[in-house]
């Protein structure tokens, strides 16, 4: 589709190389934008920064090397680069994306209104996040949900397979460690009596690497007690594979204990590990119980749609410079 004239839309982006569906969402966007006929682009730091783990051919430039917004464009900053005063000095319109709220005061010196620092318009990901910044940030804020990328989804009927692998997989996420300590050293302990099962680090795979994985295996455990939607855990929902998860910061909003996932309050290891070890040792007699959970896992994750996601975004953009 041919750009419109339009404002261009400036979105702001990390030079983080590490795979992170949060700034995969943010060209994604840009992706979407493009494709509706918004001039959008991406902004790094510095020049020749790329992403090497996403495979997305969008336009980029380089804060580095100068961009210079007209006063009609607008600048999309995510929250962590929410008080950058070189980024609130350009004279141009300020959106505020926020993915996380445990990120929403990290570069802050202090607690700062979004609306006192010149931000316009909030995006969010989440209702509890949205909830957040309209109560406590000074901003009305639109929902543009995420999406769990299609390839994870396996084809509904192979919810129903039994010849999934007894294979478990743990994603070590930053900041857990204490916790991935406690689990990988009871598991591997009761696993030594159990021969079949398998345990499987999710370190240096692939985006499409760990889809695969994921599409194979029984059971996803992440640790993580900080996300706001915890992208693995929907990732896991969609393709059939059970997770065992803290609530940790977005839980609320899709997560419901013992119909589509095993859901804990954060730091709960012990109850967390009782569980998963119950569901292996009496896994051949509950594939009634693991198919259903499966089904409902797989309906939440369907809510997550590259479709959806697209329509939220291009209806608030189009209202914003309307």
């Amino acid at each position: 589709m041919p750009l419109r004239k339009t404002p261009t839309v400036f979105y702001i982006a990390p030079d983080y190389d590490k795979p992170s569906w949060g700034i995969g969402i943010l060209y994604h966007h840009v992706d979407m934008l493009r494709a509706g006929g918004f001039d959008a682009l991406i902004v790094h730091n510095k020049a020749p920064f790329r992403l090497e783990w996403l495979d997305m051919d969008v336009p980029i430039r380089y804060l580095d090397q100068g961009i210079r917004p007209r006063k009609r464009d607008i600048i999309v900053v995510p929250e962590i680069s929410a008080g950058r005063h070189g980024l609130l000095k350009m004279r141009c319109r300020h959106f505020v994306f926020v993915q996380g709220s445990y990120l929403m005061l990290a570069k802050l010196d202090a607690f700062s209104r979004y609306d006192t620092l010149g931000y316009e318009r909030a995006m969010t990901i989440m209702p509890h996040i949205q909830r957040i910044i309209e109560k406590h940030y000074g901003l009305p804020a639109a929902i543009i949900p995420p999406f769990v990328a299609p390839y994870f989804f396996i084809a509904p009927g192979d919810l129903h397979h039994q010849s999934r692998r007894r294979q478990i997989v743990i994603y070590p996420k930053p900041g857990s460690q204490d916790d991935h300590d406690i689990l990988g050293k009871l598991l591997k302990h009761h696993l030594e009596s159990l021969p079949g099962w398998e345990l499987v680090e999710l370190s240096g795979y692939s985006h499409r690497e760990t889809a695969a994985l994921l599409q194979e295996s029984s059971f996803f455990v992440s640790l993580n007690t900080r996300e706001a939607f915890n992208t693995s855990v929907p990732e896991a929902m969609a393709a059939g594979c059970i997770p065992i998860c803290y609530e940790a910061f977005g839980g609320q909003d899709y997560l419901r204990d013992g119909e589509n996932a095993c859901v804990f309050p954060n730091n709960y290891i012990y109850p967390l590990i009782e569980k998963l070890l119950e569901l292996i040792d009496q896994y051949d007699t509950i594939q009634d119980d693991l198919i259903r959970m499966r089904e409902n896992a797989f309906e939440t994750a369907s809510h997550y749609t590259q479709g959806n996601t697209r329509e939220a975004l291009l209806a608030f953009f189009e209202a914003a410079i309307r």
